[in-house]
């Protein structure tokens, strides 16, 4: 016969999985997925539990009634992808989206590594609440004058996943990631991150048009990716002409592409429906 071995209070805590999920509800989000690796019953325990999967952005927390309240950024995912959570501004400068702050580019290793297609960030909600609607307001000008169109994506009934919303990113052409300004605006009752001027007054009528349907679209949805630029007669016309000059942004684009290639994996698409367009010349 073997021997009775008493167990400890801590122990026989440990085998409550009540107990043991009110204590993980107390780790921060990185302590909580390494527990995960403890041992295959904390694994499965994290896995089937709703409201650790919810602490974990992998499930919806809708338990928030107030709308008022800011949504909370998934903190792993903003640390990953800084720029791709704004951050409110009071001034004329603004938090433009851009590939080389990421911080998986450093080298190559690291980049397929992160890319893979089964790493978990893809499927994680980028905030809690979640958002469920995306839209794209598109914007030029040029030596004859401006143009600018909106479009939306069906409503995402889950929520808004990273590995979505980073692909809608890295589907935007070398020539937005070389010569347009870019950058994601939160929208609602109080937009985040909206420019400043795409905001004031203009002494141009159809600069206020253009802000009128910018500032329409952000109280509408919930998440808007703007790219604007300028381009003349005198601007190089792409990669083959000599005069181009590769930006570091378009140069990581190329990178992440190249990665994508050599894994097999198919950028995920988001369908674009277009619902509004302009073109004013100028006065």
């Amino acid at each position: 016969m073997q021997p009775h071995v008493k167990q400890t209070a801590s122990t026989r805590a440990l085998a409550l999985p009540e107990i043991v999920t009110s204590i993980m509800h107390q780790m921060d989000m990185r302590t909580l997925i390494t527990a995960q690796r403890v041992c295959r019953t904390w694994a499965n325990l994290i896995q089937a539990s709703n409201s650790l999967q919810q602490a974990l952005f992998f499930l919806p927390d809708h338990t928030s009634k107030d709308l008022s309240k800011p949504r909370v950024y998934n903190p792993l995912l903003a640390e990953a992808f800084p720029s791709f959570f704004p951050s409110p501004v009071n001034n004329d400068s603004i938090q433009q989206t851009t590939l080389t702050t990421l911080p998986f580019i450093k080298n190559y290793k690291t980049l397929k590594t992160h890319l893979r297609p089964e790493a978990s960030w893809r499927r994680m909600l980028t905030t809690q609440p979640p958002m469920h609607t995306i839209g794209r307001f598109i914007y030029g000008s040029g030596m004859m004058g401006q143009t600018w169109h909106q479009q939306k994506a069906a409503p995402q009934k889950d929520g808004l996943r990273m590995g979505t919303l980073f692909e809608m990113i890295i589907q935007l052409d070398r020539y937005e990631w070389n010569n347009c300004k870019i950058w994601i605006s939160l929208g609602g009752d109080v937009p985040v991150n909206a420019p400043a001027e795409m905001k004031k007054p203009s002494i141009y009528l159809d600069f206020d048009r253009i802000n009128s349907d910018w500032e329409g679209m952000l109280r509408e949805t919930d998440l808007v990716l703007f790219t604007g630029g300028h381009m003349d007669c005198t601007d190089p016309e792409g990669p083959g002409d000599p005069e181009w000059v590769k930006s570091e942004d378009e140069i990581v684009w190329e990178e992440i592409y190249a990665c994508y290639e050599e894994l097999g994996v198919d950028l995920a698409d988001l369908p674009m429906e277009k619902y509004n367009e302009g073109w004013a010349g100028w006065n």
